[in-house]
């Protein structure tokens, strides 16, 4: 890179700072959007005397905004790496930060901030009841002869920045989809309505869900009542069902291989690895639904997990 472009490189860098920060967020919020260090937004802002012009110097009688950077590096950190033992954030505060304080005290804030170090989810194990619904599901789409390419399925995951095979911090209420939001966050935002009605007419698809209370709410199903049919008795607790469990796991390993180190970092790879997603992997997957039917009644309804 020459001079004339590092030059532009570096007033583009300061003008997304001095935009960012006048929008409010702090330097650690500022350098995860940016994917740049806390270190290199200080370095910016002093370089061009930016405090003075993003942060009041008067008082607002809320914590002061050291406080509060402190609280914001720290939840930062800790969705950035998940496994995080609270001494060794401690350290990293220390050495990337020039912030002193000890493994109790970062434990405090993440306790304010409501992280718990929790394990990962275990699957609940079928019942008996869960059995018996699988494979009454099963027998009557394959008597049925169900198109499957006629179905939207639907689910929902969560990519991380760290591999999550054992406990990890885990912050109140940052995965939670109540009724209210999937209707108006995912639900009224996907043009796959207005696509399969054009596709196959207006009633003539159906929508897949699982039991989630988000889905089940009578809100939800008033408010899906106008836009299509559902799919009706999807078995509880049959991941194993939906192919969709099996296109997060090669999204996931595609996003592995780039090697994301920011969440704005992540969230552009989710993107492209979506949109390069080949049709021919998704055909796949939809006409595997016939086999995983069919599975599931030699098994007697017991899980399908690792046939496919």
């Amino acid at each position: 890179m020459n001079q004339i472009e590092q030059e532009i490189n570096e007033r583009i860098l300061k003008l997304k700072i001095v935009k960012l920060r006048k929008r409010g967020l702090s330097r650690s919020k500022v350098a995860l959007k940016l994917g740049i260090t806390i270190k290199k937004v200080r370095y910016w802002e002093k370089k061009y005397d930016l405090k003075g012009t993003i942060e009041s110097t008067k008082p607002t009688g809320r914590k002061s905004i050291k406080t509060q950077e402190i609280s914001d590096i720290i939840e930062t950190e800790t969705k950035n790496n998940r496994t995080l033992s609270c001494e060794r954030l401690s350290n990293l505060l220390k050495e990337s930060h020039d912030i002193e304080m000890s493994g109790t005290s970062v434990w405090r804030i993440r306790k304010a901030l409501k992280f718990k170090y929790k394990a990962p989810k275990v699957k609940p194990k079928l019942t008996e009841q869960s059995k018996i619904k699988r494979l009454d599901f099963a027998k009557y789409h394959l008597e049925k002869q169900t198109n499957w390419k006629k179905v939207v399925f639907t689910d929902e995951t969560w990519f991380y920045l760290e591999s999550l095979n054992g406990f990890i911090w885990r912050q109140w209420g940052e995965n939670d989809v109540n009724s209210e939001s999937y209707q108006n966050n995912i639900i009224s935002r996907c043009r796959v309505f207005s696509d399969m009605d054009k596709e196959y007419g207006q009633w003539n698809w159906l929508l897949m869900q699982d039991g989630d209370p988000a889905h089940t709410s009578n809100s939800t199903k008033e408010y899906l009542s106008n836009k299509c049919p559902v799919l009706k008795n999807w078995p509880p607790n049959s991941p194993d069902l939906n192919p969709i469990e099996n296109l997060w796991g090669i999204m996931g390993r595609r996003i592995s291989k780039e090697s994301p180190n920011s969440e704005r970092k992540l969230e552009l790879i989710v993107r492209k690895v979506v949109k390069n997603i080949e049709w021919e992997v998704i055909e796949n997957l939809i006409n595997s639904m016939e086999k995983r039917l069919r599975l599931v009644v030699e098994l007697s309804g017991e899980s399908i997990n690792g046939y496919f």
